[in-house]
């Protein structure tokens, strides 16, 4: 008696999906693993971000409510603190505190390349300042870190800059092609000043650039349970975000006689069903490379389902979404985080209103946003105002000349971690110069263990001397290898 057929082509499947997950390969690594310039004088550079992070450049959507002195003090001091920056690269000024600098190479037929950064810093929570164990802009050094707002996000990134160039002229240096450098003053707040600015001016002056770098992603490990080796994050796109107003009217008067349903009752509901009716999961393209890259690393299990998602794909976002992480890399998600009804406990509220927040996953849109709320919770009476709207960036190639350079850099400064494109969940100003650079990379040069990323826009924000080194160190060997 044979086997029957369907036990052939099912020990069939199994082979192909063993031997597809068995011919994933570990990544090539490049032959040095040095950085240009190893000895960098961190004392000094620490007591540079020291005092930067002392200029209280605090972000404002409301203009009007904007400190702007410190701003023209932080300009000031990047004068006095990179003279050699100051004498040779050109600066121009854009809307008083953004800065575009040009380092003129010496191939001017190849094709500059554009490094961003910005000066401002999102507000302290003044409920939290007794929580700091340095006062937050104090640019404490102590115990091995600098401390204080925006020594992460992120001052330390915009001065390595200026420091692997300031030693760079210092040598003698000068690049093979131009290297533009622009520096923001209101990304925390989308950067129309700043980036968006620069953005044009570089359109309406016919530029492109061959890569454009922005923080981003850093070196961490723990991220992923399953994940031994520290993985280095280059964000190849963002997720979009819009944060959408909904407001129902209902009946006022005393809460002793309230109808069946107030208005907060009914926009409770209307959160409720979105919260419960979510965007369905996708493996876009940055999530789907980003596994590609882990592969090597991953546990067999993981590896069957990470080669053969074609077939466990469902398997795999299910797994996936169990956790916050997850669940953001494959949907477009959903946040209710501000509501607001009435001004006294026994008064019903005339309206209510509530702030819900979307991430949105590449190849949605706002529209998409939109027609999904009025499909879930969509009343004849509810007013759906978008407050802010940004689609998602699109997805630069990782495959470009522009990734290998930052990815070969990151090995020499970084040794054995494996460094992978993948999709960044917050808002840069690196989207804004989409019209001028195909290729926008974010990379923040740092090793950060998990819980410290949980200090970024928090309480006891601080960067390590080490990481300080590091961040010059990739700078300049990057600029050298341009």
């Amino acid at each position: 008696m044979g086997i029957p057929i369907i036990i052939i082509v099912l020990l069939g499947l199994v082979a192909i999906l063993c031997f597809r997950a068995a011919m994933v390969k570990k990544p090539q690594l490049p032959a040095s693993t040095h950085p240009v310039h190893p000895d960098i004088d961190v004392t000094r550079v620490a007591d540079h971000l020291s005092r930067v992070v002392q200029k209280q450049t605090i972000s404002n959507t409301d203009l009007s409510r904007v400190n702007w002195t410190p701003y023209q003090e932080f300009v000031d001091l990047l004068v006095e603190s990179y003279p050699n920056v100051h004498r040779h690269l050109e600066r121009e000024t854009v809307n008083e505190y953004s800065l575009i600098y040009r380092w003129k190479g010496q191939a001017p037929d190849l094709k500059p390349v554009l490094l961003i950064a910005h000066s401002d810093v999102v507000p302290v929570e003044k409920s939290t300042a007794d929580q700091w164990e340095h006062p937050p802009f104090s640019g404490v050094i102590a115990d091995g870190f600098v401390w204080g707002r925006g020594t992460m996000d992120m001052k330390l990134h915009l001065i390595s800059i200026l420091e692997a160039i300031e030693a760079l002229l210092a040598d003698g240096f000068t690049p093979q092609r131009d290297i533009y450098l622009a520096f923001g003053h209101d990304e925390e707040t989308r950067g129309e000043l700043g980036a968006s600015s620069m953005a044009r001016l570089f359109a309406e002056r016919g530029m492109t650039f061959d890569f454009v770098l922005d923080e981003g992603g850093c070196v961490t490990h723990g991220g992923f349970a399953f994940l031994n080796k520290p993985m280095a994050m280059v964000g190849i796109a963002e997720k979009g975000i819009t944060s959408i107003r909904l407001t129902v009217e209902g009946t006022g008067g005393h809460a002793s006689m309230p109808p069946r349903h107030t208005a907060v009752g009914v926009l409770a509901k209307v959160i409720a069903d979105l919260e419960k009716q979510q965007f369905e999961t996708r493996i876009c393209a940055p999530v789907r490379e980003q596994f590609e890259r882990l592969g090597s690393e991953l546990p067999f299990y993981l590896r069957l389902l990470t080669a053969n998602l074609w077939l466990f794909g469902p398997l795999f976002k299910r797994l996936m979404a169990r956790s916050n992480v997850g669940n953001a890399m494959l949907r477009t998600t959903t946040a209710a985080t501000m509501i607001e009804g009435s001004m006294a406990h026994n008064v019903l509220p005339p309206r209510a209103s509530a702030i819900v927040n979307f991430r949105l996953l590449p190849g949605e849109t706002i529209a998409d946003v939109l027609a999904h709320i009025k499909k879930i919770a969509g009343l004849p009476t509810m007013v759906i105002e978008p407050l802010m709207a940004d689609d998602p960036s699109l997805v630069s190639p990782s495959d470009s000349d522009g990734f290998s350079r930052v990815e070969n850099t990151i090995h020499r400064i970084f040794p054995g971690v494996l460094v992978t494109p993948y999709l960044v969940m917050g808002g840069t100003d690196a989207r804004r110069y989409e019209p001028v650079c195909r290729n926008i990379y974010r990379f923040s040069p740092m090793l950060i263990e998990q819980s410290d990323l949980d200090r970024i826009h928090n309480v006891n924000e601080r960067i390590s001397l080490e990481n300080i080194e590091r961040s010059v160190q990739f700078f300049q060997t990057l600029i050298v290898d341009l």
